[in-house]
């Protein structure tokens, strides 16, 4: 396989193809924050040599280009599966298909990352609504309570799992709020608060940066205050996070009632 790439061969290595969420990266959806590389074996295979499949950094003919959807070096996790019929267009000798790889990964991740893989995996139209019977009907009943948090209006996993932390928390959460004169906030909480998610990777030009921070001076213009964070916000400090959001709720929604109070006095 001299055209394959570092993570192909690791998968056929192992008699497999690559599945779960590194068949999901490949297909630009989101596969939460495990970084090891995924591989969907034959129920019946037996024997797994995990040791010596070739790592990355271990084989220098195999050039690493940088991409976001490449495993890290180490032992991969491996999925034992029955063989499903493939969509078309999709699957081949080295890869599943998104459906079986999103049934993988909802069995896989955590609620938050499988609502996440979902969202994305509509949202960016790689599977259509028709789909979604499909893959709610290989998964087991215990995870149909999921698809009452789907919301395919989300433009990311990052503003996904906010979305499902805040609303479990008891907040109203509304994505994709407008903004006149600018783009659509990622999320609106209990409809006094914005919050912008953004990332290092889309958000870290001058024009980008200066294009965000117009974004937020427009919406305080508006009487929306609003809040940038970044993944880290989420995925390492999320109490700190969380305690600002819902300070700024609860303090705005009190400004609110004071002024809605005054204007009834006068």
């Amino acid at each position: 396989m001299p055209e394959a790439d570092v993570d192909q061969r690791r998968a056929v290595a192992l008699g497999g193809r690559l599945g779960c969420i590194s068949a999901l990266r490949r297909a630009g959806i989101w596969g939460g924050m495990d970084s090891a590389l995924h591989v969907h074996v034959p129920e019946t295979s037996s024997r797994l040599h995990l040791a010596e499949v070739i790592p990355f950094g271990r084989d220098p003919s195999v050039a690493r280009t940088d991409k976001t959807f490449w495993a890290e070096p180490g032992q991969p996790r491996v999925h034992w599966q029955k063989p499903t019929r493939a969509l078309p267009g999709w699957g081949s000798e080295w890869l599943v298909d998104p459906l079986e790889a999103l049934r993988q990964a909802a069995l896989c991740l955590d609620d938050e990352h499988a609502i996440a893989a979902i969202d994305s995996a509509f949202h960016r139209r790689v599977l259509q609504s028709g789909h979604l019977d499909c893959l709610f009907a290989r998964l087991p009943e215990r995870l149909s309570r999921l698809r009452g948090e789907l919301d395919f209006a989300a433009d990311s996993g990052p503003e996904s799992v906010v979305r499902v932390r805040m609303r479990r928390a008891g907040f109203t959460v509304e994505p994709q709020m407008a903004i006149p004169g600018s783009s659509d906030l990622d999320l609106l909480i209990n409809g006094v608060v914005g919050l912008d998610i953004d990332s290092l990777s889309w958000h870290s030009g001058a024009k980008q940066v200066s294009y965000d921070y117009s974004k937020t001076l427009q919406s305080f213009a508006l009487g929306l205050p609003t809040l940038r964070i970044l993944p880290h916000h989420i995925f390492e400090c999320w109490p700190s996070t969380f305690a600002a959001i819902s300070r700024l709720v609860s303090d705005t929604t009190e400004l609110h009632r004071l002024r809605s109070r005054f204007r009834r006095l006068g």
